[in-house]
């Protein structure tokens, strides 16, 4: 039988603008598996953001605490840069990517309407991490990345 495409069909889209104070962001992994420095950037987009998905203390790696769940209901871990493109999370950081965890949600996310770098706002997808955000907030996010 031929393949066919059945239903209705949307495109994705998007909303530019909007202030990374009142953004909702999906970091992974969690702390625990984070090194210092990546557990240092996760926190202060934690702070600077409206919410975090998941709600954490990005600034403690506490090896005891149960496994949180990922920042969406999706089974894979880049799931979360989905959620930016049909517009459910603004943004979303992965950090320790590997080219093949992120590489096909690129084009995705970037035909939405989003944007993709790592965090010196370079479109690499070699360097361990990868920002999906609204148009809006994406430098933002990378400033307060980058601050101190």
């Amino acid at each position: 039988m031929p393949f066919s495409l059945v239903g209705t069909f949307h495109q994705l889209t998007i909303a530019d603008g909007g202030n990374a104070c009142d953004a909702t962001i999906g970091i992974w992994p969690p702390p625990a598996r984070l090194t210092e420095p990546e557990r240092a950037i996760a926190a202060r987009l934690s702070a600077h953001t409206a919410q975090t998905r998941p709600t954490l203390d990005w600034s403690v790696a506490d090896l005891a605490a149960p496994a949180p769940r990922k920042p969406s209901t999706g089974s894979g871990t880049c799931h979360g840069a989905l959620l930016v493109a049909t517009g459910q999370l603004d943004a979303f950081l992965l950090l320790g990517a590997g080219s093949w965890d992120i590489a096909a949600l690129i084009p995705i996310v970037q035909e939405a309407g989003g944007v993709f770098s790592d965090l010196v706002g370079q479109q690499r997808f070699d360097t361990g991490a990868a920002l999906f955000a609204r148009p809006g907030i994406h430098q933002q996010l990378l400033d307060i990345a980058a601050s101190d």
